[in-house]
This record gives C-alpha cells, sequence and structure tokens, in this order.
C-alpha cells in the first residue's frame, strides 16, 4: 500500500469511527431536550453497538461477495445521508431509529478498512499498519466526543451529526483512488464454529476477560455524563466532553502493549498488571469532584486498551489455525459486551446511586482476574505441549 492510499485509509477510519460514540457527551442534553429517561438516552449508543457484535455472524456470506472500494463508498455515502437525516430529526424515536441504521452501515464500512490496511501491507508491514488503524480509531473516538460536546454547547446538538455527515464527503471522493480489485476478507462465522472455539479454554478464559473489561468500560464511559451533571448541573456539554480527553492514552497504551507483556515477563503479568491499574481507576470514582473523575477516565483507558492490545495479541499468537473464526468471536464478545455495558448499568444507577454502582462494577473486574489466571495456566499447559 502506498502511503497516498494508506492516508486515505486511515482518515477514512478516523472519521468513520468518529460516528460511533457521538451521542456520548451529550445524552444529558438530550435527556433534557425530548423529556426522555437516562436508560432510554443511552440506547443511542448501544442501538449502534449491537449490530457491530452480530456482524461477524450475519453478514459474512454478503460482505464477501462485494469488492471493499465499492462497498466501502457504498457505505460511506449510506453513513452521509443517516447523518443527515438525524440532523433533520424531530423526535427521538427518529434519531433511535437511524442510529439503529448506522449500526447495521458501520460493519461493512470497518471490514472493509481493515481488509484494505491487511491485504495492502507487506506481511512485515501488517502489525505496523494494523497499528495505525486502531490509532486512528482511538483518535476518532476521543475527537468525536470532543467536537460533539463543543457544538451542542455552541451551536445546538443536531450540528454534531451535520458537521460530521459533510466531512465524511472528504473520504467519499478519496477512496475512489483506492484498488478497485480487493476482495473483502471475512471471516464467517455460524453457531458450530463459534461453539468450536468457545470450548477451547484458552480462547474461552480470554473472550470472559474481554467482556468484563470492556463491560465495565463502556458502562462508565456511558455513565460519566451523568455523573458530571449530578455534581454540577450547570455544566455544559463541551465540559463533560472533556472529560474524555483521558481516553487519547489508548495510543501509547495500546503501542507499548509488546513491551510492557516482554517487560512484565509474559501475558498474565501484564493482563494482571492492567487490571489492577483499570481497579485503581474505578476507584477514584468515589470521589465527586469533576478533575478527579478526568484522572480517573485517564487511568481506566489506560488499563482497558492495554487489556485490549495484549489479549488480542495474544489470541493471534496462540490462534495456529481459524484465526478468522477466533478473531470474529473476538470481535463478537467486544462489541455485544459494549452494547451491554453502555446500557444495563444505568438501570442499576437510577435506583442505587453512582457510588454502589461503581462498587458493582468493581466486582465485576474482580471476577476477571479468575478468567486471566485460567488464561496463563492454559497458556502454561500448551507451552509444556509443545516443549
Amino acid at each position: 500500500m502506498g502511503k497516498g492510499q494508506l492516508y486515505v485509509v486511515l482518515l477514512t477510519t478516523l472519521l468513520s469511527f468518529s460516528t460511533l460514540y457521538t451521542p456520548q457527551p451529550i445524552l444529558p442534553q438530550l435527556v433534557t431536550e425530548f423529556g426522555v429517561t437516562d436508560a432510554s438516552a443511552a440506547l443511542l449508543v448501544t442501538f449502534t453497538l449491537i449490530p457491530l457484535g452480530l456482524a461477524p455472524i450475519v453478514y459474512g456470506y454478503f460482505l464477501q461477495a462485494i469488492p471493499a472500494r465499492t462497498m466501502l463508498r457504498f457505505a460511506l455515502a449510506a453513513l452521509i445521508l443517516d447523518q443527515l437525516l438525524i440532523f433533520l430529526s424531530s423526535e427521538f424515536w427518529q434519531i433511535l431509529f437511524l442510529r439503529g441504521v448506522q449500526g447495521l452501515i458501520l460493519p461493512a464500512l470497518f471490514t472493509s478498512l481493515m481488509t484494505y490496511c491487511a491485504s495492502m501491507s507487506s506481511p512485515d508491514r501488517i502489525r505496523s499498519v494494523m497499528g495505525l488503524y486502531v490509532a486512528a480509531t482511538i483518535v476518532g473516538g476521543f475527537s468525536s466526543r470532543l467536537l460533539s460536546g463543543y457544538l451542542a454547547s455552541s451551536l445546538g446538538w443536531e450540528w454534531v451529526f451535520l458537521v460530521l455527515g459533510a466531512a465524511l464527503v472528504v473520504p467519499l471522493f478519496l477512496t475512489g483512488k483506492l484498488r478497485a480489485d480487493t476482495e473483502i476478507n471475512f471471516a464467517r462465522l455460524d453457531v458450530q464454529a463459534i461453539s468450536r472455539i468457545v470450548k477451547v479454554p484458552v480462547y474461552r478464559n480470554a473472550y470472559l476477560s474481554l467482556m468484563i473489561m470492556f463491560f465495565v468500560f463502556a458502562g462508565i464511559l456511558a455513565l460519566a455524563p451523568f455523573h458530571v451533571r449530578e455534581i454540577d448541573p450547570g455544566v455544559s456539554s463541551f465540559t463533560i466532553s472533556l472529560l474524555y480527553l483521558g481516553y487519547i492514552v489508548g495510543i501509547p497504551a495500546a503501542a507499548f502493549s509488546d513491551h510492557l507483556t516482554r517487560m512484565f515477563g509474559g501475558v498474565r503479568n501484564a493482563l494482571l498488571f492492567a487490571l489492577v491499574i483499570t481497579m485503581l481507576g474505578l476507584g477514584l470514582a468515589q470521589i465527586s469532584n469533576i478533575m478527579v473523575l478526568s484522572v480517573m477516565m485517564v487511568v481506566l483507558a489506560a488499563g482497558f486498551f492495554l487489556v485490549h492490545s495484549v489479549l488480542s495479541g495474544f489470541l493471534n499468537d496462540v490462534a495456529r489455525e481459524h484465526k478468522g473464526v477466533v478473531n470474529g468471536v473476538y470481535v463478537t464478545a467486544y462489541y455485544l459486551s459494549g452494547a451491554v455495558g453502555s446500557w444495563l448499568p444505568f438501570l442499576v444507577y437510577q435506583d442505587i446511586g453512582w457510588n454502589i454502582t461503581m462498587l458493582a462494577l468493581l466486582f465485576l473486574l474482580g471476577l476477571s482476574a479468575i478468567f486471566i489466571l485460567g488464561l496463563a495456566r492454559c497458556e502454561t499447559r500448551k507451552m509444556t505441549k509443545e516443549g
């Protein structure tokens, strides 16, 4: 892949991923605007994440039949239209429906982009190019939240979607320069394939560790804007969006995950280190101060993205065959746990409040240590057999 084409793919990734979490910092504003409950507003994120989790199961045959560039440009055009329609929406149910439609569009978009990263890179550059792809998704997730809060505070919540839709016009034209003959590489999953994978202890423990971690992380990202509004009822959406500045720490955490794994002497120790960091960060949630919550976000993001990077790298190392299926189940576990985590904690939060909800999430994090230790035992047995 030439540098020009790589830049096009990374720009498209950044802007496309920016649309995923756009509503998060403005959820309290939308609750006031439309008179809905906190849990109902949270569905604006959940409805978009669910199709991403189901994509490896549902989309496989469809996506493999279409060239990557065709799928990419069609999905971009559909996403632009979707953002424009959200801008024009006047009812909450309309926005919720369109966010669900967006969730159906994004799997095709992300799969096409990952295909270009993987298939147009030389074998010795795949890891570095995929690292740039992950970095682009993190920057997109961070920048969209910041932009969302700023525009919602200065112009109105609906302008967020118009600006992002207009920005997507740029990659729509630039992607016309990408190679047209690249085929989408998408692992088709079925119930039997998933069953075979999750019966293997090393995979099962990895998936369960990931699902608990992302459930907790997604829950905190979703609940934080409402807690900030509790602390200061007059706080603006832009101030809330600044809470997500810590998200950017995910880039160095992901970039140095291999180095940290070696430094700590293996996957188990690196994961336990990341888990301790995450639990310490969550402990800061008991202090009702916006600045402390901002520090909490930095610590949580560092811990979560380290777990995410170490686990994904570990699974690709131990998967001698069926890597596509192993990664497909990983994507399903990742996004479905995020979808549930971005909504279910609200039901607890509304009844028992922030502090007790955080303690419940802290308890869940503790449970993930069981699966991390189980992961290490599986790794040891595997190395013994191979030796």
